[in-house]
């Protein structure tokens, strides 16, 4: 069996590995996100973090995506996306925030793609449900027609620490 390449990279030359997917393709990522919360009367507000690991769907057309699972389900396929509250997409998968002047990568999850998560307060490992009531609420897509729908999401690439692509394993460093 080919053992993986491992590559260290700087948070930049990831971005820059990133702007270059072309296609869509499947990855794996290593990453650490602050949890959303809302702020009055929250005792973990900013202290919790996310570690995910799984593996995410990237490059995808979402207008595409949904047009295709509609024709599956035998609806009009006539879907069509409006603008991206998180950013512009400069790229097939990377959007730019101008006003956070930060970049953010577009991913889909799958029921297949097994991504864990683990939950840490100041350090410390912590269940989810001690602070669930505190999270910011996500709203369901109600535009899309099909029964199974695309949830595109994204995080900061800033937060991608590790990242499995076309085999090779980059290492983000010097954070």
């Amino acid at each position: 069996m080919k053992q993986k390449q491992r590559v260290f990279v700087t948070e930049r030359e990831l971005l820059i590995i990133l702007m270059s997917i072309d296609k869509p393709t499947f990855t794996h990522i290593v990453s650490k996100t602050k949890v959303r919360m809302n702020k009055g009367g929250n005792p973990y507000f900013d202290k919790v973090t996310k570690h995910s690991k799984g593996n995410y769907f990237i490059g995808g057309s979402y207008e595409d995506m949904v047009n295709t699972r509609c024709v599956k389900e035998g609806i009009e396929p006539n879907f069509e996306s409006q603008e991206c509250s998180v950013g512009e997409h400069i790229t097939k998968c990377v959007q730019y925030n101008e006003n956070l002047q930060r970049y953010y990568l577009q991913y889909f999850i799958f029921p297949t793609s097994n991504i864990k998560s683990e939950f840490t307060y100041e350090g410390d490992s912590i269940e989810r449900e001690l602070f669930r009531s505190y999270e910011v609420k996500r709203s369901e897509s109600s535009r899309q027609p099909q029964e199974n729908k695309h949830k595109p999401q994204s995080f900061m690439v800033s937060s991608i620490e590790e990242m499995t692509l076309n085999g090779t394993e980059y290492v983000v460093v010097g954070r």
